[in-house]
């Protein structure tokens, strides 16, 4: 059963969106007009029985606006990666040229402090922890001619405050608004666009071996959907079908072999 909780203060169009303690961040997105919102919301669920404190707060604004980037979650730490350039507002996102900007939240000091850009632009690109370390697995900017997707995979190295590519490593296919998880260990890749539109693949890399395998593919194609692994099964959630406009209300579960 689905229940409605209390709303957002901003309305706001895929924001990048994590858990840390038992609290949901919500951190940009895009506004009206294609404005991207530099804005930070947080909530407790475990107030949500008290309506003196079921409420979302405030949290501390972003350096810079970001819209559609992506996260990650490392210790106390919560890192913002790109997304839609902030002056892009014109034309969409089909001739958005991608932002560079990163930042990171120490969470136990509410504070932003900038970190290196990312060395492409890129929006719809996606963020996750491997080995231990914080990754941006591709996305998709405007580059003159087009769009194009990228397969790169950048490692951020906090210490030198540097994005290096190690040899080898990098996505399956070209991918932007694709589904990424950690699970079991292993960093999985689901759908997404790419050069032939939205499609059906997925994989998984293991560190040990650095090698991708690929899975059963999804039931039909899905880009920009909710990933979210739980124990031993990996759902996808929503998303768009595969002409890019029709949102789909499905929820499906994988449970790896």
């Amino acid at each position: 059963m689905w229940t409605a909780k209390t709303s957002l203060h901003t309305a706001r169009s895929h924001p990048a969106t994590v858990s840390y303690k038992g609290r949901i961040y919500v951190f940009g997105g895009g506004g009206p007009s294609f404005l991207s919102l530099d804005t930070v919301e947080v909530y407790d669920p475990r107030n949500d029985h008290d309506p003196a404190r079921d409420r979302w707060e405030k949290g501390p604004d972003m350096l810079q606006p970001h819209d559609y980037p992506g996260v990650a979650v490392s210790g106390k730490h919560i890192y913002i990666m790109g997304g839609h350039h902030p002056d892009a507002t014109e034309g969409g996102p089909s001739k958005d040229p991608g932002f560079t900007f990163c930042e990171v939240l120490d969470v136990s000091k509410g504070v932003w402090a900038e970190i290196a850009p990312l060395p492409v632009p890129r929006f719809a690109l996606k963020g996750a922890v491997l080995d231990g370390r914080i990754i941006a697995t591709g996305g998709v900017a405007f580059t003159g001619k087009g769009l194009t997707e990228y397969d790169r995979i950048d490692i951020y190295d906090p210490v030198r405050n540097i994005w290096i590519q190690e040899d080898g490593l990098s996505l399956p296919w070209p991918a932007a608004a694709h589904g990424v998880c950690m699970h079991q260990g292993c960093l999985f890749i689901f759908g997404g666009y790419s050069t032939e539109g939205i499609h059906t693949r997925a994989a998984c890399y293991d560190s040990g071996t650095k090698a991708w395998r690929m899975l059963s593919p999804i039931d039909k194609p899905h880009a920009a959907m909710g990933v979210v692994s739980i124990e031993e099964t990996i759902y996808l959630v929503g998303g768009w079908e595969v002409d890019g406009r029709t949102v789909m209300d499905t929820v499906i579960a994988y449970l790896p072999g």
